[in-house]
């Protein structure tokens, strides 16, 4: 068994490596599918470390780096994702985003930054692992409703993978804490896409058209009706219309209106009700008023999904690394969707967050323009990967 001390040296050996990578990421961010220069640079510290890289996995960005231990064993996957997003930064950090309306806001620079600690760390145990470890570095994260795991999984990256751990830093959890829970983590997401088709004529004789303005305003309202009152209430549910477009001219009655929204579910019972249910309502809204209308609904990532199982293992390893007041109490899932979905449904494994936030510090969301990982969290999420690896290896 690999001294639990020993991977606490290690860490703090190259804890200040992973700020500088940490940093350098997030000074030049790149959006999904345009990852070029980030897989370069993961690819090049990985090969740094002597671990076998391919790159341009799945025909994108993708970097998958192979470390084989010096007896045979379980193969363990770890991942990170390194897509930014389309937000000018805010934070007046020294390295705050050199691209223009691009940004690290959902802290993929420090999910990568902890990647390359942890494999740090698993290299110079080379020795004394027993079976492979494989690092996913995964573009596109934020590409719902197809993001980079379902290429990288259809490529076959799993493939003789026995388990895969996956984190996310969590900026409502203090920093030196582990939020993990059995069950659902994260949510499905689902994009939906409506059209409704009426017949324009001029505003003050709208008993010659179809007014498709009023056939969505009624439309809109009674589709909460399904999440009220036709979903489960055991079965949290979300249905949200984000963008709405139509007419042409404020004196002429609407010829079409398209509507954009999404659906967030934790149960695929709930999720397949408001498909079929949005369709049912078209159908009688084309019959009460005489439009057409078309459903585009695009089931997205899954939700992410932990076993018992595999929480109780992450939380008994976080318990044995930090002691057991580092578990946060997470008694719900989030409603924000993740890409990690796509490797659960492929292979065991578990998922789970990591406080990113510094006790006293204002608390912003992921996704906005001044959110940063605190970095006291890099060294923490580095042992705890490692130390997942390390364990299952033992376990098996």
């Amino acid at each position: 068994m690999i001294n639990q001390n020993r991977i606490k040296e290690l860490v703090k050996q190259c804890t200040e490596d992973m700020r500088c990578a940490r940093r350098k990421l997030h000074a030049y961010p790149e959006i999904s599918n345009e990852e070029e220069r980030t897989a370069a640079y993961m690819a090049k510290t990985l090969r740094s470390f002597g671990v076998d890289v391919q790159e341009g996995v799945a025909g994108g960005h993708g970097v998958v780096g192979t470390l084989t231990g010096k007896r045979p064993g379980p193969t363990i996957a770890l991942r990170a994702d390194m897509d930014a997003l389309s937000i000018t930064e805010q934070t007046g950090l020294l390295f705050a985003s050199q691209c223009e309306g691009k940004m690290h806001a959902c802290g993929h620079d420090g999910h990568m930054a902890i990647l390359l600690g942890a494999a740090k760390v698993l290299s110079e145990l080379r020795d004394e692992l027993a079976g492979t470890v494989v690092f996913i570095c995964q573009p596109a994260e934020e590409k719902s409703p197809r993001g980079g795991a379902k290429g990288l999984v259809e490529a076959g990256v799993l493939d003789g993978v026995d388990a895969i751990y996956g984190l996310h830093v969590w900026p409502t959890l203090p920093t030196g804490t582990i939020g993990v829970k059995a069950g659902p983590m994260m949510a499905a997401s689902d994009h939906i896409r409506i059209v409704i088709r009426g017949k324009s004529s001029h505003a003050a004789m709208p008993h010659k058209g179809v007014d498709a303005i009023v056939a969505a305003g009624q439309f809109i309202t009674a589709a909460q009706d399904i999440i009220s009152r036709q979903i489960n209430p055991l079965y949290p549910a979300v249905l949200t219309f984000g963008r709405i477009s139509g007419g042409t001219r404020y004196n002429i009655v609407a010829g079409e209106v398209e509507l954009e929204g999404t659906c967030r579910t934790y149960h695929a019972e709930a999720q397949d009700m408001v498909e079929a249910q949005l369709g049912n309502m078209l159908r009688g809204l084309d019959t009460m008023y005489g439009t057409e209308s078309e459903l585009h609904y695009e089931r997205g990532y899954a939700a992410v999904v932990n076993s018992q199982r595999q929480a109780d293992f992450v939380a008994s390893v976080a318990a044995d690394c930090f002691g057991r007041d580092a578990l946060a109490d997470v008694q719900e899932p989030a409603m924000t969707a993740e890409d990690f979905s796509g490797y659960l449904q492929a292979c065991d494994g578990a998922f789970f967050w990591l406080g990113a936030t510094k006790a006293g510090d204002a608390v912003y969301p992921l996704h906005n323009s001044r959110f940063a990982v605190d970095e006291d969290c890099l060294p923490i999420g580095a042992e705890l990967m490692a130390s997942l690896v390390c364990r299952a290896m033992e376990n098996q």
